[in-house]
């Protein structure tokens, strides 16, 4: 197998705070917690309080200083084992971050001594390469005791080659290292997040709704899983909500039956295919940089009655297919080929390149009832060959989401481009229901007030009596802060709308 390049921090990065999911920044320590704590009389009110309340304070500490409460008091002697374990294998590690000395050897001790259950094991800085001794038997400890989180990810040794150097913010890594089969037993499982590993072969597993029954959330980040071992998954996990799979590479074709999901994340990877075949409950499909120019990845949306939230599609590096119809720009709209219960839709697309904008169209006709509409304005390397405004000024207008249902469309890395204003020109003369429209600038443009002034006067130039809606918002917003579209947020179902 080939060397595979990972930049291990920009991993850890993807995630609000550099956490990962379930993982929360690292707890004060015992000592320093301690110090805080301003002079009293000298009573020991703390060990006063209820089993239930203490149990709960040692769950949150760092593991070592959770063990260590044991010498505190004889009240709080065996209040380490009987609290469900809480380990992060970062808080082994030295004050200043390094591993020192692995910590393999701690995490293994610590799962086979504490008797469980295992509420939340996060271990991103072990290594099956070089720690598999060291850890022992942690597969089937986690699976005995009851693990409920866990989030693993391969830390390998890292190297570097003279002939190949490699970029400071960059590591290389050997080749992936297979999960031991006993994850496959974790029955108790919640959530589950793998990175940087090969999943297990399922091939001679168990198969059932009692493999994984209680999983919600399964998470698959730069990895390799096999198509039969995804399905496997899914056929074993009644209960799962939110798939996601991340920095994917290895799984050409994905097929969706779940009678439980809600949420699935494709997020930067290259798959032949995706097909929606039945999920009955999933509400949202999310795609962010998926397919490519030598192979448009398929993307078959089946049996989703309550699909809502949909994007971004891309004309240019996907194939739509609804039911057995393949849209191209000369589809027709028919009860055959649309989804009518997306809402929010994301389209990316280069108004610059005429079938590609000509194809956004017939991608608009397939969603009927859209209520919330982003385009995102993309510069990719394909040529331009012109502006092609008059795309805009020959599409027919009867395209049902803009002219009767569309309330708020948001266009995302506005330039200004004559071939991006012709679509601001179709929006604002045949959307009547138009409640919200908003222009967001590119950095570049937002950076320049000539630049500025010209989108400024674009939007002048649509006069009031030019809107087809009678009240319209219209909004021209600078690039957000934090511009930062994290796959965390995108499957977090409590947001409304991941696109903004």
């Amino acid at each position: 197998m080939a060397d595979l390049t990972i930049d291990i921090e920009g991993i850890r990065s993807a995630f609000p705070g550099g956490h990962f999911p379930g993982q929360h920044p690292p707890a004060p320590n015992l000592s320093s917690a301690v110090a805080a704590t301003p002079a009293a009389d000298g009573v020991d009110r703390i060990s006063a309080l209820p089993d239930g309340l203490l149990l709960d304070v040692v769950s949150r500490l760092p593991v070592r200083d959770a063990a260590r409460t044991a010498v505190l008091a004889s009240r709080w002697r065996g209040l380490w084992r009987a609290a469900p374990l809480v380990l992060r294998d970062f808080d082994l590690l030295t004050p200043d971050g390094d591993r020192g000395e692995l910590p393999e050897a701690a995490v293994g001790r610590i799962l086979a001594d504490h008797p469980g259950p295992f509420r939340d094991i996060n271990l991103s800085h072990c290594s099956l390469a070089t720690g598999e001794r060291a850890l022992g038997d942690w597969a089937r400890h986690l699976a005995a005791k009851g693990v409920q989180d866990l989030i693993y990810l391969d830390n390998p040794p890292l190297y570097a080659s003279s002939s190949r150097p490699l970029p400071s913010d960059i590591v290389r890594c050997s080749p992936l290292h297979r999960l031991p089969a006993d994850i496959l037993r974790c029955a108790s499982l919640r959530r589950l997040f793998l990175a940087t590993c090969v999943f297990p072969d399922t091939t001679s597993a168990p198969r059932g709704a009692d493999v994984f029954p209680h999983l919600k959330e399964f998470s698959m980040l730069s990895g390799t899983m096999s198509e039969h071992n995804l399905e496997h998954i899914l056929a074993c996990s009644p209960e799962l909500e939110t798939l996601a799979l991340i920095i994917n590479n290895r799984t050409n074709h994905i097929r969706i039956r779940s009678q439980s999901l809600k949420c699935m994340v494709l997020w930067v990877g290259v798959a032949k295919e995706l097909a929606v075949v039945d999920a009955p409950h999933l509400e949202r499909l999310i795609l962010r940089e998926t397919g490519g120019d030598a192979r448009p990845m398929i993307l078959k949306i089946g049996g989703a009655p309550e699909l809502r939230v949909l994007g971004r599609l891309n004309p240019r590096f996907h194939t739509l297919q609804i039911g057995n119809t393949i849209i191209n720009a000369k589809t027709k709209a028919s009860p055959s080929c649309i989804v009518p219960s997306v809402k929010i839709l994301a389209l990316e697309v280069n108004f610059g390149v005429s079938k590609n904008a000509s194809k956004l169209t017939s991608f608009l006709r397939c969603f009927p009832n859209v209520e919330t509409l982003h385009i995102v304005s993309s510069r990719d390397s394909e040529a331009s060959g012109g502006h092609h405004v008059k795309v805009w000024q020959e599409v027919d207008p009867s395209i049902k989401c803009v002219k009767s249902h569309v309330n708020n469309i948001i266009v995302h890395e506005y330039q200004g481009e004559q071939s991006e204003f012709g679509f601001v020109k179709f929006i604002a003369k045949h959307a009547q229901k138009l409640q919200f429209f908003a222009l967001i600038l590119t950095e570049e443009v937002f950076a320049s007030a000539g630049e500025v002034h010209k989108v400024n006067c674009q939007l002048r130039a649509l006069a009031t009596g030019s809107w087809a809606a009678d009240e319209c918002q219209v909004f021209l917003m600078g690039p957000k802060s934090d511009n930062t579209w994290s796959f965390a947020k995108a499957s977090d179902l409590s947001v409304e709308d991941p696109f903004l």
